[in-house]
């Protein structure tokens, strides 16, 4: 198993230096629910027109005309009223929680703040652990399902039966030989996120264009 992680990802990042990123919980929720399997451009999009017609604010989005959010949610996918009701539950539970998600996650026990995230819809283990490092509230890894194709395929780790155990698996990797530093993960996750979506693509991936082609061992993976 490779262990040249951090040059690997000085590599890719020279390509795909990380932007500006969400930090709020709420924001980073809404945007994994506001579209279903669709591209970047199409989601950002979305979110701000969520952010400007509805806002984002517990107290407004659980206020937000049903209409509205059923006209978004329209434009994002898949099963739009489900989406639509979906979001408003993001609202009701926050403001359950007292309004303020970020005040809550800081003053949980790590493993308990998880757990609640992992409570709203569409959280699982990768989005949780990006609210946790990306809302300065934990430094620990995360990847997309992007990243988690890239690392896979450059040897880091092997694919699992399952994906949660791979996710695992590729995170104990990160731990291990990354930088255990915010804006490094941080750089790590947007880095290895647009190799896997531009380049290392979960079909016909570009390896002639890659710039980690030759120590590449072009690892063959099947679902993720």
């Amino acid at each position: 198993m490779r262990s040249d992680l951090a040059k690997v990802v000085e590599t890719l990042a020279a390509r795909h230096p990380a932007g500006a990123v969400l930090t709020d919980p709420l924001a980073l929720i809404v945007w994994e629910n506001v579209g279903y399997l669709v591209d970047d451009g199409r989601r950002e999009a979305l979110f701000a027109e969520f952010r400007d017609r509805i806002g984002l604010d517990a107290a407004a989005i659980v206020n937000a005309p049903p209409a509205v959010l059923l006209d978004i949610a329209e434009r994002g996918g898949m099963n739009p009223p489900e989406r639509a009701r979906r979001l408003k539950a993001i609202g009701e539970r926050i403001v359950e929680l007292g309004g303020d998600l970020g005040s809550v996650i800081t003053a949980l026990p790590t493993t308990k703040a998880r757990a609640l995230l992992k409570g709203f819809p569409a959280v699982g283990d990768p989005l949780a652990d990006k609210i946790m490092l990306f809302g300065g509230y934990e430094v620990r890894p995360a990847l997309d399902s992007n990243g988690l194709r890239s690392l896979v395929r450059l040897g880091f780790c092997t694919e699992r039966a399952s994906y949660s155990t791979t996710y695992r698996d590729a995170v104990t990797v990160m731990r291990e030989h990354g930088r255990m530093e915010r804006d490094w993960l941080v750089g790590a996750w947007a880095a290895l996120r647009e190799h896997g979506k531009i380049l290392c693509r979960r079909k016909a991936p570009l390896c002639a264009d890659c710039p980690l082609e030759r120590e590449c061992p072009k690892t063959e993976i099947r679902a993720l």
